[in-house]
């Protein structure tokens, strides 16, 4: 009897025994960009090694950045060919850009320097955002470097490591925040309790996004930063055009605010090019798609959908992000030309809704255990349109318009054409035999028009599997419960075997 995938995992985590093989060529490759990744966060570890401790042992949160290699390897999981290259230069892309964010952080940080002559002058260049609003407008003070501020502490620790939001949630839930919130903002709120954001900028700028949750921590968050602030009302009926003056209005204040705490005049030719590099990243992402619409789709995976987001929220507008994607679709162009696709695809999905930070290698474990590949995920569309560079207007509406289309809010907002008619388009678009639905059970908008996804795909004859997960809080949908979900859809609506049966049941609970 072969073994299968499960066999080399240890009991109760999941975590390899060994590295995986994938024949020769693969495993070799796999193994130099593991060593790679070690090699950026070495570097990174002895650029400030006294530093870097401190935050350790003063940020619960970084206890997470420790297991980065495991992470990588669990959303390589399963990959081959060019998916596997794809998917290492994406992450260690990241893995760099993320290291040297977090050196500005910790360099700025008061709680690690209190009194620092020098750290005080670093915040006065630093421009803290919402995670939600992309970066791209911070383009415009060049001398500036703009932090998503909830994103290092929060968003990448919860993808990382499963246990991550547990204690911060808690810490909400104690202090009063309802239990049955979304535990985006419950994570963000505990942080703020705990008082384990680092302390750094000038000024924050606060946005609406995504929901009512979201815009309610922002008050816990306000009062704990104390920085200067200010929201950033993005329009919820976005498709609308009467909303897109208003949209253009919030992003000229925005500008005069922070213009106003960083001393600095905003440069139109700096948001211009970003802008268009911006643009040439969008087209590598549809040439992304364009290769994913064929019998050989390259591009699946968690990893997909993971730079994906990092892109546009942090790196929009970076070129050495562009040189990476010009690289990746290099990659990704061989092997579609030369017709090969070295993975087993029995069935193609759209994965619809938020994807469980909790779980983040989902992805990696459908086409594992079941054949299924993921084309095209919801959270992966968002952002796209082209801005048009020609005038300051023009940029304007443009930046607004990528605001509105931001993550987890061009189809939660917007009406009912983006989220739901948009799902059927892409099932069409994509050559997809089946949908995945998340059913976030702590989303209330989403989870109360559930019933119009369920009669849609009956009455188009879709097969659609509904997976419960509650984003990043493990403690109430299990990852092992969500791969039931699955077991149970494959099993007796599609009537499948596994392909590899020892994925089918196994226990990573214990699991980062």
């Amino acid at each position: 009897m072969s073994k299968g995938a499960a066999d080399n995992m240890n009991k109760g985590t999941g975590i390899l025994r060994h590295r995986e093989w994938r024949g020769l060529r693969d495993t070799v490759y796999d193994y130099l960009q593991w060593c790679r990744l070690w090699g950026i966060l070495i570097k990174w570890a002895l650029s400030h090694p006294v530093q870097n401790i401190k935050a350790i042992f003063r940020y619960r949160w970084m206890f997470s950045y420790l297991t980065v290699p495991s992470f990588f390897d669990r959303i390589c999981s399963g990959q081959r060919g060019a998916g596997l290259r794809a998917a290492r230069n994406n992450l260690n892309y990241l893995a760099s850009d993320v290291t040297g964010t977090l050196t500005t952080i910790f360099s700025a940080d008061m709680h690690l320097h209190p009194g620092s002559k020098k750290a005080e002058e670093l915040n006065k260049k630093i421009i803290c955002v919402d995670e939600l609003l992309p970066s791209l407008l911070g383009k415009g003070f060049p001398n500036c470097k703009t932090i998503l501020f909830q994103e290092y502490p929060m968003y990448l620790p919860s993808l990382i490591n499963q246990h991550s939001p547990v204690h911060y949630i808690e810490q909400s839930e104690l202090y009063g925040l309802p239990a049955d919130v979304c535990p985006l903002p419950s994570f963000e709120a505990g942080l703020a309790i705990e008082d384990d954001f680092p302390k750094i900028g000038c000024c924050m700028l606060t946005s609406n996004m995504p929901c009512d949750g979201s815009i309610m921590t922002t008050m816990i968050q306000d009062r704990r930063i104390g920085l200067p602030s200010q929201q950033l009302n993005v329009p919820l009926r976005w498709k609308e055009d009467e909303v897109q003056e208003y949209a253009v209005e919030e992003i000229k204040s925005a500008i005069e605010f922070l213009e106003k705490y960083t001393g600095e005049k905003y440069d139109w030719d700096a948001l211009k090019a970003a802008c268009e590099i911006w643009n040439a990243q969008n087209e590598a992402k549809f040439e992304k798609w364009d290769m994913n619409r064929t019998d050989i789709p390259p591009h699946t995976g968690s990893s997909a959908w993971l730079y994906r987001i990092f892109e546009h929220q942090a790196v929009c507008g970076e070129p050495k992000a562009l040189a990476n994607d010009r690289k990746v679709n290099e990659i990704l162009r061989r092997q579609v030309a030369a017709g090969k696709c070295p993975k087993t695809i029995r069935h193609r999905a759209i994965i619809w809704n938020t994807p469980a930070n909790n779980y983040a290698n989902f992805n990696n474990w459908l086409l594992e255990c079941w054949g299924i590949d993921s084309v095209c995920e919801m959270i992966d569309i968002h952002g796209t349109d082209l801005i048009d560079t020609s005038t300051r207007e023009s940029m304007l509406y443009g930046v607004a318009d990528m605001y509105q289309t931001s993550t987890m809010r061009a189809h939660t907002k917007g009406g009912n054409e983006v989220m739901i008619d948009a799902l059927w388009e892409k099932y069409e678009e994509f050559n997809a035999d089946m949908i995945i639905m998340f059913d976030q059970i702590s989303c209330k908008g989403v989870g109360a028009i559930n019933g119009l996804f369920e009669e849609g795909a009956q009455r188009r004859g879709i097969p659609m599997c509904r997976v419960r997960q509650d984003l990043m809080d493990p403690t109430s949908i299990s990852r092992r419960e969500m791969r039931g979900d699955v077991n149970a859809f494959m099993q007796t609506v599609m009537n499948e075997e596994p392909l590899d049966p020892t994925l089918v049941e196994f226990d990573d609970d214990k699991s980062w």
